[in-house]
């Protein structure tokens, strides 16, 4: 099957120069070089008037702090640049642009076709992902390529990878991304047979003997669905899983059962309502776990 991580030869890494946006960084730098593509290095600068704790007074104050941060952020950038390509020999470009950091990554991405996206989970003003939300988070809605969420603690090859799935279509292109950003790795492919459903079908009134034959024929699905799936991956690293519980909690807790340093989930669906609730899964579990986490 085509790469999931497409044909394109870019992967763009999102720097505020923020303890996390410089991980994200080295993060990139690490898969760019496992993958023979390029990597992209992008700043945004915050327009002044997003920072509710700073209030200045006139138009040309304004303009020239953001003039001034725009080129003290170049010259980090070009610095961060050499230092890469210096220590794992890569090609690297870099950009920077003024605006709300969300729209600008994935404008860059879309405009450059990137293959990936790769970001730190908090940014250097703490105060604003608090009132408008995370970066990371916002970048999930307005980007259309694979989102990298970087929340290790040190850069290091991947050493297990969890790959939730629902087996719907783009199942198989979420395992094989693990696949391609984690090579020769163990990955666990798991799916949670979710307990909601039951519990919404015993306060209907319907038999333990129907809840359990129907659980029955929903894991024989399952394992077909997964016989499918293995044959098509034709990977020797994955393995195949089946748990009960509740999506999030399952997922965040088979995470540190497997003291996994990356997971990998969906994001989008084929409708509206389903993209709303698999993004509300994937928001909770990127919340919650200490690992890596990549949105499909």
């Amino acid at each position: 099957m085509q790469s999931p991580l497409g044909t394109t030869d870019t992967i763009l890494a999102a720097t505020d120069f923020s303890a996390s946006g410089n991980l994200a960084v080295m993060r990139a730098a690490l898969i760019t070089q496992q993958s023979g593509k390029e990597l992209h290095l992008l700043y945004v600068v915050h327009p002044l008037d997003l920072y509710p704790e700073l209030m200045l007074s006139f138009d040309a104050e304004v303009k020239d702090y953001e003039r001034l941060k725009h080129a003290n952020g170049i010259e980090q950038l070009d610095e961060l640049a050499a230092n890469i390509r210096h220590d794992y020999g890569i090609t690297v470009k870099t950009a920077s642009r003024i605006g709300r950091p969300h729209v600008q990554i994935a404008e860059y991405a879309a405009n450059q076709s990137a293959d990936l996206i790769v970001t730190g989970f908090n940014g250097e003003n703490k105060l604003l992902d608090v009132l408008m939300g995370s970066t990371a988070f916002r970048l999930l809605k307005a980007s259309s390529c694979p989102v990298l969420i970087v929340r290790n603690k040190e850069v290091m090859p991947y050493k297990q990878v969890l790959s939730a799935v629902d087996l719907s279509l783009g199942s198989i292109s979420t395992v094989a991304l693990g696949c391609t950003v984690a090579p020769r790795v163990p990955i666990e492919m798991l799916h949670v047979y979710d307990l909601k459903n039951e519990t919404m079908r015993r306060g209907v009134g319907t038999a333990n003997e129907a809840l359990e034959q129907y659980r029955e024929e929903a894991y024989k699905h399952i394992d077909a669905e997964f016989d499918k799936m293995m044959k098509r991956l034709d990977n020797k690293h994955i393995t195949p899983n089946i748990m009960n519980g509740y999506l999030p909690e399952t997922i965040c807790s088979r995470v540190e059962e497997l003291n996994a340093d990356l997971v990998v989930l969906g994001k989008r669906k084929k409708n509206s309502l389903q993209e709303f609730a698999l993004g509300s899964v994937s928001k909770a579990v990127a919340s919650t776990v200490s690992c890596d986490v990549l949105l499909n």
